[in-house]
């Protein structure tokens, strides 16, 4: 007999408590019609099918034990047996975070004329690490296994959540490949350096921990093992730099695709580093003589955590620490020794990354002196186009630097690896004059990978027709490492010799990236 409407907190077996809803008991003949995952031989899991009838979705389903009380700021645990059978129909609450990234998506919002209201900020709580599963409603017997995306939300390591507006999986999931979304811990709880503590970054822990519970359930869940592809946006992206480098995840995924981001290719950070900021915040929590500084840490509420870091870190990037137990050196310094995971890259950037975080008093000038060496500018200046405003010079320059050529040092790294990459460019920019102030914005590729254009987004039929291309381009990679496929236009692959982008957007045209020449100035060297 089955308890329950959603997998929440805690079993009440000792791991997470079930909502009940009236303790109702479902009839054998009503779950018949509900699709299940038998994860092992005491758990099965009662997802629900779509309203579209072509695809399944297992929401909130824990795959770590809880980091919250004496594990908060240790590694993840695994996950034990859910010992019984367990209704995954509504999303689990999103990490701890303060409102980053539901202030993000009204501004945009706004920008493009709609109603910031219909952004909601979900349930948080710092028992979060759960996953959401999308399948496709299996044909018939078939046997055959599907190719897995498994993605990774951005929001600077500070914000964000599995299952926000653009991520939700099941439009993406139609074309025949399984979707998962996961959780890491955020901010202070997943990024946190302190000298009592041997490890910094427990939410990229998490992430592997995530990773592994995919590998130990993917085949009962239908998917093939030897396809799964990490997909991450942003600080995902970022993230993803890290999950290909590190000791900890070999082996557990085959594929990237990695969508605007750079900033990990820049990081030097070391837990030393962030411990100066740690020793603060502690030490504005805990006062007196306290000798078991990480068991009073541990004691205090999640809220007055949340509260006093966004105080303390208020001007921080939680960046990940190299700190000798999960990261052991600069990203950098991988990709310099080709000590990588042999995989398979999709990467890219947008052509306006940088448009909207542009503040009004900008000025070319002082963005150069500070960024590039003094004898480099007249050359730089050189390549800007002339007719631009200094708005649009700062664009081009900021997106090079901080998305375009960190991204193109990785795909040629990975290159002289023997590993295969393809590049891309995304230009498209929605119709109407309020769309023209976004251009292709930080983050615009996503309701196309995954067909979620919100109804405030001015979505044409040219728009459409792109997220089709884009979703196929995305699983074809996922599905066989390379994006091809015959009716579609060539994406060339990409290397050192050869560094072929495709330009995505009213055109799809291969060609050099208009702002390459720049990275000779702006880019991180592999020499």
């Amino acid at each position: 007999m089955i308890l329950g409407q959603r997998l929440i907190n805690k079993f009440c077996a000792g791991f997470l408590v079930l909502i009940l809803s009236a303790c109702e008991s479902k009839t054998d003949s009503t779950l018949m019609d509900q699709p299940q995952l038998q994860l092992d031989s005491t758990s099965i899991i009662i997802g629900q099918t779509n309203e579209d009838g072509r695809t399944e979705s297992f929401l909130g389903i824990p795959f770590a034990e809880p980091p919250v009380g004496e594990f908060r700021w240790a590694p993840p645990r695994s996950m034990n047996s859910l010992n019984g059978s367990h209704y995954a129909d509504e999303f689990a609450p999103a990490c701890m975070q303060g409102d980053r990234i539901t202030q993000w998506y009204k501004n945009v919002v706004v920008e493009f004329g709609g109603d910031p209201q219909v952004i909601k900020t979900p349930a948080l709580s710092e028992d979060c690490l759960y996953l959401n599963i999308w399948r496709p409603v299996k044909n018939g017997d078939s046997q055959d296994t599907l190719p897995v995306i498994v993605y990774i939300h951005g929001g600077s390591n500070k914000a964000g959540w599995s299952y926000e507006p653009n991520y939700i999986g099941h439009n993406l999931a139609k074309k025949g490949v399984i979707v998962i979304s996961v959780a890491y811990r955020l901010g202070v709880f997943g990024f946190f350096s302190h000298p009592e503590f041997k490890h910094s970054n427990f939410g990229l822990l998490d992430l592997v921990e995530a990773l592994r519970w995919i590998n130990r359930n993917i085949a009962t869940i239908g998917g093939d093992p030897a396809r799964i592809t990490v997909m991450g946006e942003s600080a995902g992206a970022s993230n993803l730099d890290y999950l290909m480098a590190i000791p900890a995840s070999s082996g557990l995924f085959s594929r990237a695709i990695h969508q605007s981001s750079g900033s990990s290719m820049l990081n030097k950070s070391t837990k030393a580093d962030h411990s100066t900021l740690g020793l603060e915040f502690a030490s504005t929590l805990v006062v007196g003589q306290e000798k078991d500084i990480k068991r009073q840490l541990r004691k205090i509420s999640a809220k007055q955590v949340l509260e006093t870091a966004d105080e303390v870190y208020k001007d921080h990037y939680f960046d990940i620490a190299v700190d000798g137990q999960s990261v052991h050196e600069p990203l950098m310094d991988s990709l310099k020794s080709k000590s990588l995971h042999a995989i398979e890259l999709l990467i890219g950037s947008n052509k306006d990354e940088s448009l909207m975080y542009l503040d009004n008093d900008i000025n070319v000038d002082s963005w150069l002196d500070s960024e590039v060496d003094k004898s480099d500018v007249a050359d730089v200046k050189i390549l800007l186009k002339n007719g631009l405003t200094v708005r649009e010079q700062l664009n081009i320059l900021s997106t090079a630097k901080s998305f375009l050529c960190p991204s193109l040092t990785l795909a040629k790294g990975l290159s002289n690896m023997q590993g295969r990459s393809w590049f891309y460019y995304f230009t498209r920019q929605r119709e109407g004059e309020m769309a023209a102030s976004m251009g292709a914005y930080h983050g615009a590729e996503l309701p196309y990978i995954f067909d979620t254009h919100d109804d405030w987004l001015p979505t044409a039929e040219a728009d459409r027709s792109l997220t089709e291309v884009l979703q196929n381009y995305w699983v074809n990679f996922a599905s066989t490492g390379n994006p091809n496929q015959v009716d579609l236009p060539h994406w060339p692959a990409f290397s050192q010799e050869s560094p072929n982008v495709l330009s995505i957007g009213d055109t799809l045209l291969a060609s050099k990236h208009p702002s390459e020449p720049l990275c000779a100035f702006l880019s991180p060297t592999l020499n």
